[in-house]
């Protein structure tokens, strides 16, 4: 068994470069606005979401596989589904926690 469902999270290992890639912030002269970093955060939430899309189409392909006789087991199924479901709550609460930062931002008083 392979963890390619778990492959966006390497991403985000210290020595991985992901997270190393962010521009310090300089003080209140500090630029605004979509740099390479906020690009950078743009595909990286693109291609996650693509992979996420990419192993719920695999589940729902070996769901079909399944009903008409033609999966070789149904552990491979299993297996396929269960990626699926553990890639969309890992998103979700992705998701959520986004959200609630975003909501305690809104909430300060400046």
């Amino acid at each position: 068994m392979s963890l390619n469902a778990v492959a966006p999270l390497a991403l985000l290992t210290p020595g991985s470069g992901a997270v190393n890639n962010a521009a310090p912030f300089s003080g209140a002269g500090a630029k605004t606005g979509l740099g390479p970093t906020g690009a950078n955060f743009g595909k990286f939430l693109d291609q996650a979401l693509q992979q996420v899309d990419g192993l719920q189409k695999n589940a729902d392909a070996a769901g079909i596989a399944l009903a008409t006789g033609q999966a070789p087991d149904i552990h491979s199924v299993m297996i396929a589904l269960d990626k699926a479901s553990l890639a969309m709550s890992l998103t979700v609460e992705v998701r959520n926690k986004a959200l609630a930062a975003y909501q305690e931002l809104m909430q300060m008083q400046i």
